[in-house]
């Protein structure tokens, strides 16, 4: 029952969409026929058994059994071949693509080895300052921060005179949501700062932040040579919106020079740090095209079709565990893309 009300949906899925008004809002009875095919992209960041409550991967166990029923449901292609797809409206009824972001050490340990016996291609935006040279991402700063403190509360964490305690595994998820909100209002110079008294108010060490967590070019040019593309996720992440325009250009360019130089292909696909709409920019876009770059990935919920702006392209994170629950997910993100 459970298979044939998924084909079910399957099939309304690719067959309908939404109707919205020029508004966007729901139109009368709410579905019409679909008027073009749409290609979808997962994102992940990390596959791996750790149960990490501040960052969580997806199990490995998990991940396996998400990509057998993509091979078995799904028409999987590169990213570059779904562009190709779009651009010529020539798309099968099942696209999808997958990809990850920041460039986990894991991604080559538990997830590449899945990916490799299947078959499936994937693309990986690296943020290049991290690969290989044994330092964290800012975001991880703060992770670590909150998984290792011995602090019971954080008192005035952004000068707002709140205070959040951090007794049990909950409270500290709850701290870290909103601490990351606010760190994503800020302009660079800023959130380091606040990342700095963050790390001095929790009283933790940094020291024993695993210089191991991320990818080195060794893993990235193996991985490159079967079936793997890469793209370019910045130097050091910063969200795009928040810097000035030289730095954006430098985080673009240096980030996809230095890929290129390591795998002697070339890199053509973006992902934005962050990627919400308020991240980005036109002048961001206009940068990566003349930085070369052919596309760009959001964080956007949704699917595309061909008329997606190929830099502004919509993905989506398929976070059910069990599979049938992960299975209507991808159809509830096509239907209501």
């Amino acid at each position: 029952m459970c298979s044939g009300g998924l084909r079910i949906l399957r099939f309304i899925a690719n067959v309908f969409e939404l109707k919205r008004s020029t508004k966007g809002q729901l139109g009368f009875l709410f579905v019409k026929r679909r008027s073009r095919r749409g290609a979808q992209i997962l994102v992940y960041h990390r596959v791996n058994d750790e149960n990490d409550p501040m960052f969580p991967g997806i199990p490995t166990d998990v991940f396996t059994q998400q990509m057998e029923y993509i091979a078995d449901h799904y028409t999987v292609c590169s990213l570059t071949e779904v562009l190709q797809r779009l651009q010529s409206d020539d798309l099968p009824i099942d696209l999808l693509t997958i990809t990850f972001d920041d460039g986990y050490r894991d991604n080559y340990s538990n997830a590449f080895p899945v990916l490799k016996r299947l078959g499936l291609p994937a693309t990986i935006f690296l943020a290049t300052d991290v690969i290989g040279t044994g330092r964290v991402l800012w975001h991880d700063r703060v992770f670590a921060a909150f998984r290792t403190t011995q602090a019971r509360v954080l008192r005035g964490w952004d000068g707002d005179g709140r205070n959040y305690p951090l007794v049990s595994g909950a409270e500290k998820s709850t701290a870290l949501h909103h601490f990351l909100k606010f760190l994503w209002s800020l302009d660079d110079d800023a959130k380091s700062i606040w990342i700095t008294k963050l790390v001095d108010r929790l009283g933790v060490d940094e020291q024993t932040i695993n210089p191991e967590l991320m990818l080195d070019w060794g893993h990235v040019k193996a991985m490159s040579e079967h079936n793997i593309e890469f793209g370019a996720h910045t130097v050091s992440h910063p969200i795009l919106s928040k810097v000035s325009t030289q730095r954006a250009w430098e985080e673009i360019h240096t980030s996809k020079k230095l890929i290129e130089s390591k795998i002697k292909l070339p890199v053509r696909h973006f992902a934005y740090p962050v990627g919400r709409a308020v991240d980005f920019t036109l002048q961001t876009k206009d940068l990566l095209r003349e930085a070369g770059f052919e596309s760009a990935v959001t964080t956007i919920s949704g699917s595309n079709d061909s008329d997606r702006d190929l830099f502004e392209l919509r993905r989506a994170t398929p976070w059910d565990h069990e599979i049938d629950s992960f299975a209507l997910r991808l159809c509830q993100f096509k239907l209501f893309s």
